[in-house]
C-alpha cells in the first residue's frame, strides 16, 4: 500500500472538515443577508443602502473602526468562553452572568486597593478572571458531580447574577449620586484606549492573544487533544484513561474565567467603574459569535469582528434611515437560528446512522442460512 493511499480518508476527512467549518458559517451570512433584505424592502427601504450605510458606518474611517473595534472587544471575550466549553461538549450558556461578577470583582478591586499601575491592571483583571470562574464553578460542580444539566443551572445563575451585582451597585457599595454604580476604580487600574475617538482599549491585545494562545492549545498540546474527546464522546474518553471529570470542571472553570475578563475590560477599558447593568447582552451575543466561529479560538476573531461592525453600523443606520438598529439584532438572531438548525440536522443524522451491530446483521444472518 502506497503512503498515498495509505493517507488518502485522513486527508480527504481534514478537507471536507475544513470545508464544511468555511461553507457553513458563509452560508448562514448569505442566507441572514437576503432575508434582510426581504425584509428592508417590506419597510420601504433600499437593501443595498441599508447594507451599505452598515459597511460604511462601521469600516469606513478611523473613528468608525475604532468605535467597531471597541463593540468587538468583549464579543471577543465571551465567544471565546462560549468556544472554549461547546469544543469540551460542556454548554455554558452563562457568559452573562460570569461577566458582571467578573466586572464587579474588577470593580471593587479597582477603587478599593491602592497600588502602582503595573500591579493593579494585573491584579484587577485576576479578580475578574476569579469572579467569573467563581460563579462558573456552580454548574460545573453540579454538573459533574450530580449530572444536573447546565444550560438549566446557567440559565437560572445569569439573572441572579445581574440581581446579585446591581445590589452592590445600588445599595452595598453605591457611590455617592443619583447613578447606581460602585465608585470610579483608580488611574492605577485604568487600560488605555487607543484613541480619543473611542474606548477601545488594551483589552482587545489580551483578548486577541488569548484567542491564539487557546488555538496553539487546541492544536498543539495533550490538555487541548483530550478537551476535543471529551466533547466528542466522553465514554471513550474515559476508557481512554482520561479523568474526565476532573477534565470537564477544569474546561468549565476556564470558560467562566474568560468570561469574567469581558467585565474586566468594560469596567477599567470602557466606563471606568462597575455600573448596573451595563450589559446589553454581550454573554448571549458570545454564543452567536462562537457558533458563528465553529467554536474555534480563530474564527471567534473574525466573527466578533463581524457582529462588532454590525452593531457599529446600526447606529449610522438609524439616524441616516427610518429604521431601527434593531433590524442587525434580527439578522444576528437569523444566522444563529440557521446555525442551530444545521447543528440539530447534523445531531439527529447522527442518530439516524447505523451501528456497527445492525450493519453486521445481514450478513451474520446470510451466513447462518448458508450453513
Amino acid at each position: 500500500m502506497s503512503v498515498e493511499t495509505q493517507y488518502a480518508p485522513t486527508i480527504r476527512h481534514y478537507l471536507t472538515s475544513l470545508l464544511s467549518a468555511v461553507v457553513n458559517p458563509i452560508l448562514a451570512l448569505a442566507i441572514a443577508a437576503v432575508l434582510g433584505a426581504l425584509l428592508v424592502m417590506a419597510l420601504g427601504e433600499n437593501p443595498f443602502e441599508v447594507y451599505w450605510l452598515l459597511i460604511s458606518g462601521s469600516l469606513v474611517g478611523i473613528p468608525n473602526i475604532l468605535v467597531t473595534l471597541q463593540m468587538m472587544t468583549p464579543l471577543l471575550f465571551t465567544g471565546l468562553a462560549v468556544a472554549i466549553s461547546f469544543r469540551a461538549g460542556l454548554a455554558n450558556i452563562g457568559a452573562e452572568g460570569q461577566m458582571l461578577v467578573g466586572a464587579l470583582c474588577a470593580g471593587i478591586v479597582g477603587f478599593a486597593v491602592d497600588l502602582p499601575a503595573l500591579l493593579h491592571v494585573p491584579l484587577c483583571i485576576a479578580a475578574a478572571f476569579a469572579g467569573g470562574m467563581a460563579w462558573a464553578a456552580i454548574p460545573a460542580f453540579l454538573r459533574v458531580k450530580f449530572g444536573v444539566n447546565e444550560l438549566v443551572v446557567c440559565l437560572m445563575m445569569n439573572p441572579i447574577a445581574l440581581l446579585l451585582t446591581g445590589y452592590f451597585a445600588t445599595h452595598v457599595l453605591k457611590a455617592p449620586g443619583p447613578t447606581n454604580k460602585l465608585p470610579d476604580v483608580l488611574s492605577s487600574a485604568r487600560l488605555p484606549t487607543f484613541s480619543f475617538y473611542s474606548q477601545a482599549n488594551t483589552g482587545l491585545i489580551l483578548a486577541l492573544v488569548l484567542c491564539v494562545v487557546l488555538a496553539i492549545i487546541n492544536a498543539r498540546t495533550v490538555r487541548g487533544f483530550e478537551w476535543k474527546i471529551i466533547g466528542l464522546n466522553p465514554k471513550f474518553a474515559f476508557y481512554g484513561g482520561i479523568d474526565v471529570p476532573k477534565r470537564a470542571l477544569n474546561v468549565f472553570l476556564l470558560s467562566g474565567g474568560v468570561a469574567g475578563l469581558a467585565g474586566a475590560e468594560q469596567v477599567m477599558g470602557q466606563f471606568g467603574a462597575y455600573y448596573d447593568n451595563f450589559s446589553p447582552g454581550y454573554g448571549f451575543d458570545g454564543i452567536a459569535v462562537a457558533m458563528l466561529a465553529q467554536f474555534h479560538p480563530i474564527g471567534v476573531i473574525f466573527s466578533a469582528f463581524l457582529f462588532g461592525a454590525l452593531n457599529s453600523g446600526s447606529g449610522v443606520l438609524q439616524m441616516m434611515t427610518g429604521l431601527t438598529k434593531h433590524l442587525v439584532q434580527v439578522l444576528q438572531f437569523i444566522v444563529v437560528l440557521v446555525l442551530a438548525a444545521k447543528i440539530s440536522w447534523d445531531w439527529l443524522n447522527h442518530f439516524k446512522k447505523p451501528t456497527v451491530e445492525t450493519t453486521m446483521r445481514p450478513s451474520q444472518s446470510s451466513t447462518t442460512s448458508e450453513t
